[in-house]
């Protein structure tokens, strides 16, 4: 992400490759899908830090998304606390406001997964089944996304922590205790 934004901050033109392929080895434990995750949104939110001001300069429609996913990272938790506030708040018993939340939701989240499965050539029961596995990963994603923003936008900024500073790669190939360490600039 650092090298492909300083790029096109540059001048340079990102592609895109759709034959393109990216071998990953999913983490084996928690350990490893923790550090992952902390990695991922701690470097996204270390280079928001980075590069926005010159992203909206040089790369305006790019720093749109990249606002409009900050916009996503802080408005989840009140996404989440949603069928609470309309249960309080309107009367809703809270099965039936967690059912109306749950609708909606899906209605967001199936489509993307349909698409993507029927361009991935995968069967769709085997990935529909599997929707619960995503809302699992949406709740990390959330606690980790908040935890980066904090860190690299907050205190970072105000010299109250260093922020990623050491990239310890948790891959599942690697033996415990041993994942690969990349000093991070």
């Amino acid at each position: 992400m650092d090298y492909t934004w300083s790029r096109q901050i540059a001048g340079r033109r990102a592609v895109y490759v759709s034959d393109a392929v990216a071998l990953a080895a999913d983490p084996e434990d928690l350990t490893y899908f923790r550090k992952q995750v902390n990695r991922w949104m701690a470097g996204f939110c270390q280079n928001v830090r980075l590069h926005l001001g010159r992203l909206l300069v040089h790369k305006p429609l790019l720093a749109l998304w990249v606002l409009l996913a900050l916009f996503e990272i802080l408005t989840a938790p009140l996404w989440w606390a949603s069928p609470f506030v309309l249960s309080a708040t309107t009367g809703a018993s809270p099965p039936v406001a967690f059912a109306w939340w749950a609708g909606v939701d899906l209605l967001l989240t199936l489509p993307p997964l349909v698409y993507a499965a029927r361009r991935r050539g995968l069967p769709l029961c085997g990935v529909l089944v599997n929707i619960p596995c995503a809302y699992a990963t949406k709740a990390v994603n959330v606690v980790y996304a908040w935890k980066a923003l904090v860190v690299e936008l907050l205190l970072v900024p105000l010299r109250l922590a260093r922020g990623l500073t050491v990239y310890e790669k948790g891959r599942a190939d690697a033996p415990p205790g041993r994942g690969a360490v990349v000093a991070a600039s």
